[in-house]
């Protein structure tokens, strides 16, 4: 019987948060009366699957960010670390793959301002991930995308082969992590965790999932959030 190691998961928080109005930075907006952030937590604390949680956070919002979550969960349910974010996303989570358990078999890497995520999907892309040592979550675009140059369309772009991606993305830890030790050294820099991987020679899994796995970054994605909520959709 094959045993298996613990996953982490680790959820970014570390960013500004100002494209919200208001003071309150976004992943600490109240969601129908609960924190974005602690929604966005929920599931990975109640999974079986994920054994530790890392939390990236501003310097200044560390004690606040492990206060909050001393609030709503069991401190002592399952092990979890609050630490300092980088200068950018990438520093960030880089950061927090050094200080994942050294057994550590797969990272879930997620943005703390997606709160709409499922224990269904959580397995789901873990059984994938096992097999294939990266996996993201994505949906089919509905829309029609068209690349441009300066104030002209330059092109339409083959619809069936485009997906959007969303979090969590999953990882093989030692893929993960050397990926990001050469992009180091390269000095290559990407936004995605996937498409980092993905330069590095290692095949992406995506699998279809809801397209309500929505990132509230501004007002509308804000409203959509409640809405999604009040009318039991989510």
């Amino acid at each position: 019987m094959e045993i298996l190691k613990p996953n982490t998961a680790i959820v970014t928080a570390a960013g500004s948060g100002l494209r919200l109005a208001g003071d309150v930075k976004k992943q600490f907006r109240m969601l129908a009366g609960i924190p974005i952030i602690i929604r966005t937590l929920s599931p990975f604390f109640s999974s079986e699957l994920i054994s530790n949680i890392i939390v990236t956070a501003p310097e200044a919002d560390l004690a606040y960010t492990e206060d909050l979550i001393c609030q709503y969960f069991e401190p002592m349910s399952k092990p979890f670390l609050v630490m300092p974010g980088g200068v950018e996303r990438q520093d960030s989570i880089f950061g927090a793959l050094q200080n994942c358990p050294p057994d550590t078999g797969l990272i879930f890497v997620h943005d703390a301002v997606r709160p709409f995520i499922t224990l269904d999907l959580i397995c789901e892309l873990r059984d994938i991930a096992l097999k294939a040592g990266a996996v993201v979550p994505a949906a089919r675009i509905k829309n029609t995308i068209k690349s441009v140059e300066g104030e002209h369309v330059a092109s339409t772009l083959p619809r069936d082969r485009l997906i959007q991606v969303f979090t969590p993305q999953v990882f093989d830890f030692k893929l993960l992590i050397k990926s990001y030790e050469k992009a180091y050294q390269d000095g290559y820099v990407s936004t995605d965790d996937s498409a980092l991987v993905e330069h590095y020679g290692h095949t992406v899994r995506y699998h279809l999932s809801s397209d309500l796995n929505i990132k509230i970054t501004d007002e509308w994605d804000y409203t959509l959030a409640h809405l999604l909520i009040e009318k039991n959709i989510i």
